[in-house]
């Protein structure tokens, strides 16, 4: 049973983590579109950032829950 639960918990922060990417993705190319004078490497940048903020929140959530 337990593993059952863990193996839930698993598939939801993958959800959870996908569904933030494309979220960040939209977002990249709506900044992109209204803001145009922005260079890629400023866009990448906040990409990555965005992206290692979620993975971190992520990774602390599953410490806690144990």
């Amino acid at each position: 049973m337990n593993m059952i639960n863990k193996n839930i918990k698993n598939n939801n922060i993958t959800i959870v983590r996908n569904i933030a990417y494309k979220r960040i993705k939209d977002m990249r190319k709506d900044i992109k579109e209204i803001t145009p004078e922005l260079s890629d490497h400023f866009l990448q940048k906040v990409d990555i950032n965005m992206k290692n903020a979620i993975n971190k929140i992520l990774h602390d959530y599953q410490i806690e829950s144990r």
